[in-house]
């Protein structure tokens, strides 16, 4: 416990990982590191990992329950999961909580902890919990610490649970920013709370007041998850807030993972957009079910597709599920049966929830259409000529550098199958590779002036693009040698960008900087997305 709230002692390279389905169990420091970083084994992953946009957008249209037949499923109530750790972490929660409902007036309240982001939707898991297992009973109480001036107001919500156990009710208490601080001190509100944790019980001046049975929750509004609570203080400074002996009191905790993924690079967390497909089905479904169509025995939503598109990929909301719930609530739905992106709100108003260019570039993305793909895969083939021709090259039966003759010199329809593909590949990795590097394609406007990659961003993007084709030919194949022979399956190409000759090099950076022609042709243009950071609040 006191390793996992960040009382971690110098001396000893052991430390406890509290698994809340499990006794206490030991891992090494070595352990630890090996383990991969954010990332654990699941069904889920072994099943999805391959195709998530597909699975994610049938989970919007169909119901997870349907989309995600063949994985675990975690349902509690009104909550639905199928994330490994949450399932594993709300069972436990629904363990304890059964056992001590099923208990003959406990003397002390059940203290569990959960956290996560803002927005992330702590209370209604934890509620959706508690109310599957004693249906009718619970009374959620809810108090923000934050907003606390002083220990009377403590004293007073200390008797509000009381109230509701006199009423012949179960309070569910949620002690939201428990983890705040309070005159001053970090995590000053925990040592108010030992005593009703231990002894069931508070003092108000000479009186003590039994609490009565209740579930105590207390909601972190600083920390994001149970490992970094207490993060940040030294050894004294955890001692004298009693966060070990805080920690001691609590029979489990959960994280609540949000829609969004994480901000360190070093964590992994890929499903997120199925996270984001499950919220945005069930906030429809409460708030708008005139959008949902029953056939064949499944309540189809209606929804554009781009619409969906960018509520799935939009890299941040603002504010976690409060976001995907806000944009649901400003979009013009009323009388409506089906989501269209002509019902959003504009620009100025998303800004509040996502990066509104962003989010309106996500739903007018140029769909690729078989036609528009061979359209834009012609140009960038056309495009590649013209390169060829103003080197000198001449069509020839043979590609030969020496000779300057190259058998692609052609039209598109007239190259082979596979030759054609490559070229539609190029095109389908445009949107990949423009988001890796932080741009956006969005609807060009008229008299625009035409975008020019900077050249560091020019440079990683030509790199990328030669990767990319290097992974395509390798797959199919072919190999390095020190002429092209493409009956052979050989490439003088096939080397890593540091050992490309500059004439190759130029080619790859050709390949780039065409892209804004190309999109144009599309009516679209390329333009630089703000950070991340400018967006966020949490």
């Amino acid at each position: 416990f006191e390793r996992i709230s960040g009382c971690l002692s110098s001396a000893t390279d052991q430390f406890a990982i509290v698994d809340i389905q499990d006794p206490v169990r030991f891992l090494s420091q070595k352990e630890e590191e090996q383990a991969p970083k954010g990332g654990y084994w699941c069904i889920l992953q072994d099943r999805y990992q391959g195709r998530l946009g597909n699975v994610c957008e049938q989970i919007v249209l169909e119901g997870a329950e349907k989309s995600l037949d063949d994985v675990p499923q975690g349902i509690f109530g009104g909550l639905f999961t199928v994330d490994r750790q949450e399932i594993e972490s709300f069972r436990s929660i629904a363990a304890l909580a059964g056992e001590y409902l099923n208990q003959d007036r406990p003397k002390r309240p059940l203290s569990i902890s959960v956290f996560g982001a803002p927005g992330s939707g702590k209370s209604f898991g934890i509620t959706q919990v508690a109310k599957s297992l004693a249906p009718g009973r619970i009374e959620v109480l809810e108090f923000n610490l934050s907003q606390f001036e002083s220990t009377r107001e403590l004293m007073a919500a200390m008797h509000q649970v009381r109230d509701a156990n006199l009423s012949g009710n179960f309070p569910l208490v949620f002690w939201d920013e428990f983890d705040t601080s309070y005159e001053g001190k970090p995590l000053g509100w925990l040592r108010y709370f030992l005593a009703p944790m231990q002894d069931g019980a508070f003092q108000e001046g000479q009186l003590v007041h039994p609490i009565g049975p209740a579930i105590f929750v207390f909601a972190g509004g600083t920390s994001a998850k149970m490992s970094s609570f207490g993060l940040g203080l030294d050894a004294a400074a955890l001692r004298s807030a009693k966060v070990p002996d805080f920690v001691s009191r609590l029979k489990g905790f959960v994280n609540i993972l949000d829609p969004n993924p994480p901000l360190d690079k070093e964590e992994s967390d890929p499903f997120h957009t199925i996270r984001r497909a499950i919220l945005l089905r069930s906030i429809l479904w409460r708030n708008e079910r005139q959008l949902f169509e029953k056939r064949g025995g499944i309540q189809m939503l209606n929804i554009d597709r781009g619409v969906m598109r960018a509520f799935l990929n939009v890299r941040y909301f603002k504010h976690g599920i409060r976001s995907m719930e806000s944009i649901v609530a400003m979009s013009q739905l009323s009388g409506k049966h089906k989501f269209e992106r002509s019902s959003l709100p504009p620009e100025a108003q998303l800004d509040l929830h996502v990066d509104g260019q962003e989010f309106l570039a996500l739903v007018q993305q140029v769909e690729l259409t078989d036609e528009m793909l061979d359209k834009l895969a012609a140009q960038f083939h056309e495009n590649f000529c013209t390169m060829l021709s103003a080197q000198g090259y001449q069509y020839g039966e043979v590609t030969d550098e020496q000779a300057l003759t190259h058998s692609s010199l052609k039209s598109f329809f007239d190259l082979p199958a596979n030759e054609q593909e490559q070229n539609r590949a190029t095109v389908r990795h445009i949107y990949n590779k423009l988001a890796a590097s932080g741009y956006m394609m969005i609807p060009a406007r008229s008299n625009e002036p035409p975008f020019a990659f900077p050249g560091a961003f020019l440079e990683q993007l030509s790199m990328m693009e030669h990767e990319r084709w290097m992974a395509m030919k390798l797959a199919d194949g072919w190999v390095s040698g020190d002429a092209t022979d493409k009956n052979k399956k050989i490439h003088v190409d096939l080397t890593p960008w540091e050992q490309l000759s500059e004439t190759a090099r130029e080619k790859d950076r050709e390949f780039v900087r065409v892209i804004p022609q190309i999109l144009a042709k599309a009516g679209y243009t390329v333009v630089k997305l703000r950070p991340v950071k400018e967006g966020r609040d949490d």
